[in-house]
């Protein structure tokens, strides 16, 4: 996988994430620190328990990862065993990909960290194979959460996972090079997507140097949207097949080799060459796109590597009445079914979800914050790139919808949707070849599941 926004979460992270997610790849891998805070035990009073009264509790904390997301977890860790002395947290964090192979060798072997984060493209997975605990009679406060937000986390009813922040994916625009080609785009506006094909080829006519957009042609969240726009859904009401026809997959297809074609997209070539793990390879970074895809939480780490200001877009066609556009949450905390400290596992999904210290020191790294009550402490706080991205999630919550949770397997399409798609993208395959070998290949990966 190239990152991130690469797994087919339809609900959450809607995940066939890219970007390598500035919202979740990036740094070193690392189970760490077995001497940090929490082995200081001394006496201490009110709600605080002393070593000598308490049994000491060693729990494994593990979450994919950026290296601000490291710094800033690492930060909201040292307050928790400040006020659970008598609890210490390993951490452990990889980037996108490597988490998932790990977590995986983990759940083979009976050895999974005791809290880890989640996302809603694994979600079925870890619940069907009974890696994640039942949190519905737990200790951890939901209060603050919506009851939409809370049903994010539930499983045939059951809530398994807590979501953390929500969060929607949407287009980010360099208004410099618009302004600077002379094209009109008005971020508000419902686009259909021929509308927007043209744009995106308009911008190459006028700066040769510059393409309209990065090449999404293997992104299984904008290839989802397209299913629901067209009336479709990425799969069957049982999981077990792709929902949509091969004439709408083939569509997805053929729309991106005709931008490659006319230059709204980078050529086969550029887009094969960087390595999109890497926010600042990204093109749109560099000036050389006006367009890319992104989630809430990442345009801030894109704004910042671009030095300019950008501006966000819902999807073509977001006006329909069956509201293609989709929520979901960021991520999630999940406790693992065998921990051997379910009481201090809760206690620490509980910390990081509601304490107000850890809202701040998080701001919307992990997605507009959940707790509602932080959210708005937060906006109240810090104003700028907080406010405006909970402001964007306002008004793409009015015009949204949530979909089912993706069925177990569905992330294993995501390698298969980033081949097939290079494979069209270099002209190798045709768009109704592709879309026959990605359905036969990916119906196959779902009745496994």
């Amino acid at each position: 996988m190239k990152g991130i926004m690469k797994s087919f979460t339809l609900v959450a992270s809607v995940s066939l994430v890219s970007i390598a997610a500035i919202s979740g790849c990036g740094a070193a891998s690392a189970a760490n620190n077995s001497s940090r805070g929490s082995q200081n035990q001394s006496s201490t009073s009110g709600a605080l328990r002393s070593a000598a009264s308490v049994q000491q509790e060693d729990i494994t904390f593990a979450w994919w990862t950026t290296p601000l997301r490291t710094q800033l977890t690492e930060q909201a860790i040292q307050l928790f065993e400040k006020k659970y002395p008598y609890i210490h947290v390993t951490l452990e964090y990889e980037p996108w990909s490597s988490y998932w192979t790990k977590l995986a060798t983990q759940a083979a072997s009976g050895t999974l960290p005791d809290v880890m984060q989640m996302d809603a493209s694994y979600l079925n997975q870890y619940v069907s194979n009974g890696s994640l605990m039942n949190l519905t009679k737990s200790a951890i406060d939901t209060s603050q959460l919506s009851a939409q937000t809370v049903n994010m986390g539930k499983v045939g009813g059951k809530l398994y996972a807590i979501p953390v922040g929500v969060n929607t994916f949407c287009e980010i625009v360099n208004p410099a090079i618009l302004k600077k080609a002379g094209i009109s785009f008005n971020p508000n506006k419902s686009y259909s997507w021929d509308q927007f094909a043209n744009i995106l080829i308009e911008v190459h006519k006028k700066l040769p140097n510059v393409y309209g957009s990065t090449d999404d042609i293997w992104q299984g969240a904008p290839l989802a949207y397209w299913a629901r726009s067209h009336g479709q859904s990425m799969y069957s009401s049982n999981g077990k097949s792709i929902g949509m026809s091969e004439k709408t997959l083939a569509g997805w297809f053929a729309y991106w080799l005709n931008l490659q074609n006319k230059g709204g997209v980078e050529p086969a070539q550029a887009n094969a060459a960087w390595d999109h793990t890497d926010p600042t390879a990204n093109p749109f970074v560099k000036g050389q796109v006006a367009f890319t895809y992104a989630s809430i939480g990442q345009d801030g780490n894109m704004e910042q590597l671009l030095g300019k200001p950008i501006e966000r877009a819902i999807f073509p066609d977001w006006n329909q009445p069956s509201k293609p556009n989709i929520l979901h949450p960021s991520m999630y905390w999940t406790v693992w079914s065998k921990t051997k400290y379910p009481d201090a596992a809760e206690k620490l999904v509980n910390f990081l979800e509601n304490n107000e210290q850890v809202s701040k020191i998080f701001k919307n790294d992990r997605g507009v914050t959940a707790n509602q009550k932080n959210r708005a402490a937060d906006e109240k706080a810090f104003g700028g790139l907080v406010q405006i991205q909970d402001d964007f999630m306002d008004k793409v919550q009015k015009v949204s919808s949530v979909v089912p949770l993706d069925p177990p397997n569905a992330s294993q399409l995501g390698n298969l949707l980033e081949n097939i798609g290079q494979e069209v993208t270099f002209k190798k395959l045709t768009p109704d070849q592709a879309a026959q070998q990605f359905i036969q290949q990916a119906n196959a990966i779902l009745q496994q599941g």
